[in-house]
């Protein structure tokens, strides 16, 4: 079935629902608990998930702090953008209410395994039945627009393209309600999370989850141009369409401190180059206005990193815009992170029964969108390595199984149904032209220059292999900025060398974030390797700067070492 035509073509942009005089069918909003007072909802028993699918009694405080992992270094503000305080109260009447009056009241709350964005709780009523409740924490992204576009993508997944998500009961876009948090309330995923039942299957029943179509999910084709056409008899009443329109990106970036009330192009946009177009310009109106001389201790302990240097090189991204994109293509709306616990399945059939978490899911050209799904990748293989050159030769995938990984199959089998889209999302030179418009966005904020410098180097270094023969490279480099960049290059990677090995031998993962039960040997783990680090110094200036660079540390508290 394919669909008809919508009024935009995004080129990266999420989904909204116009305000409209229908009522909705598939949520129910609940407007009479208005009536309601909270006053009248006694609070419900408190527990919380166990990593053994346990239950524990868990207090009020832990109920809105975030509790899974710990952090290395910056551990307050990690746990202060994820922390959320709420009226439980007034949630379980929300939930009562949702249900319609089939319950009295909420008996019990049980925190779920936390993610990093969202804070999920499975309410149980005194009848029995189970809701599950998200309220997003301070790091999901803008208020309303990350709840509201949330709602909205799920609408228009199950309503236009008929594919199983749960049913969402109620939701509130404004945290000034009685909870005092935004919140969806929906029903709870049937069947089983495929985390669960993955390592009980054989590998024939792993391979087979690639064809979908099989397992329960219909293909459809979503085109996006500015006018409208003549629907065929085959294609979705158009009318369905007037519910929805395109709206800003909900990324966090694009929103994060003084973004949040800048007046930024988060889109929708018309094309690719409009869109690495508006993120290089938000990114100099920021940096213009807010970044501050400071060092940077890769590339000098004694000069500062100054943002002129760093609007230069935004400046020089914004010349090679017009030769970035590698062609217009048919948009799509993708899921942004579909791993195991994310696929929920029937364990008796197999068949998919539920996809979860479309939070962030936008609408974009193919490049833009990883190839392969996260669940189907090498354990600690990059995201941004899994695609492939597309060529001719067609995948033999009539061979033993076993021997290809579940990535290899998977992309052999897309290439041989979908081979349009396949080549769309596999451009040549596909990581070398998106690198820069991934990077770029709060990269001062990230302290991660150098990769964004990096990432326009290596362009102008191969720029033979991207542009015409005729074409010249727009921008360059001077020897001295090639030598700054190589020195510090030089020191990244032996420190990525350390890094990377802490992680295959399972220490302490990229970014220091940990499992809580496993801090304290982290935390002795982290404090003996750098100082073996700091001891490979050959000078003690070289000494003082090994210990500044070790990442998992606090700000400023290098200071302490220099003073042994």
């Amino acid at each position: 079935m394919k669909l008809p035509p919508c009024i935009f073509n995004p080129s990266r942009s999420s989904f909204f629902r116009r305000t409209t005089k229908h009522k909705e069918l598939w949520y129910y909003h609940a407007q009479r608990s208005r009536h309601r007072t909270v006053s009248s909802m006694a609070m419900p028993a408190l527990r919380k998930q166990m990593p053994d699918g346990s239950e524990a009694e868990i207090s009020e405080e832990d109920l809105y702090q975030y509790t899974r992992h710990r952090w290395l270094c910056n551990e307050p503000e990690n746990l202060a953008t994820r922390y959320r305080k709420f009226n439980i109260p007034a949630l379980a009447d929300a939930a009562v209410n949702a249900l319609g009056g089939s319950a009295r009241s909420c008996v019990k709350l049980l925190k779920c395994t936390e993610g990093q964005y969202n804070k999920a709780f499975l309410m149980t009523m005194d009848n029995g039945v189970e809701v599950l409740t998200k309220i997003p924490n301070p790091n999901a992204g803008p208020a309303f627009y990350t709840t509201a576009s949330k709602v909205a993508t799920r609408y228009f997944i199950h309503t236009i393209l008929n594919l199983p998500v749960p049913r969402i009961y109620a939701y509130s876009l404004d945290s000034s309600n009685p909870v005092g948090a935004e919140y969806i309330i929906e029903e709870r995923a049937s069947g089983s999370p495929l985390g669960y039942l993955w390592p009980q299957w054989s590998i024939e029943s792993q391979h087979d989850l690639r064809d979908l179509e099989r397992k329960g999910l219909p293909a459809y084709s979503l085109e996006a141009r500015f006018r409208p056409s003549i629907p065929t008899a085959d294609q979705v009443d158009p009318r369905l369409f007037e519910e929805f329109a395109f709206g800003p990106l909900t990324q966090a970036r694009l929103w994060e401190d003084e973004r949040a009330t800048m007046n930024l192009d988060r889109g929708p946009w018309s094309n690719p180059l409009s869109y690495m177009a508006a993120m290089g310009t938000n990114e100099i109106k920021w940096a213009r206005s807010f970044a501050k001389p400071r060092i940077n201790n890769y590339r000098s302990i004694e000069e500062p990193e100054l943002p002129d240097d760093y609007i230069s090189l935004l400046e020089r991204y914004l010349e090679l815009v017009p030769h970035l994109s590698p062609g217009p293509f048919r948009t799509s709306l993708s899921h942004p992170d579909l791993h195991l616990d994310n696929i929920f399945v029937d364990p008796d059939t197999r068949q998919i029964t539920c996809i979860i978490d479309w939070q962030s899911a936008a609408v974009s050209e193919p490049f833009l969108q990883h190839s392969t799904p996260r669940m189907l990748l090498p354990v600690n293989r990059s995201l941004h390595n899994e695609r492939l050159d597309v060529v001719a030769a067609e995948p033999d995938l009539n061979t033993d199984l076993k021997s290809n990984s579940f990535s290899d199959i998977y992309q052999g089998f897309t290439r041989l149904k979908t081979k349009e889209r396949w080549a769309a999302m596999n451009p040549r030179n596909h990581s070398l032209i998106t690198e820069p418009v991934s990077l770029l966005c709060g990269t001062w904020s990230r302290n991660d220059v150098f990769s964004f410098r990096h990432a326009l180097i290596h362009i102008a270094s191969q720029w033979w292999d991207i542009a015409p023969a005729d074409t010249r490279c727009p921008i360059q480099f001077t020897d001295h900025e090639l030598e700054l960049h190589s020195n510090e290059l030089e020191l990244i990677e032996g420190l990525g060398e350390v890094l990377h090995q802490l992680q295959n031998d399972n220490l302490i993962p990229l970014g220091g974030m940990v499992l809580r039960e496993n801090y304290e040997q982290a935390l002795h783990i982290n404090n003996t390797v750098k100082e073996m680090f700091v001891e490979m110094a050959e000078s003690e200036s070289q000494r003082a700067l090994y210990s500044r660079i070790w990442p998992y540390q606090d700000q400023g508290s290098w200071k302490a070492d220099e003073g042994k």
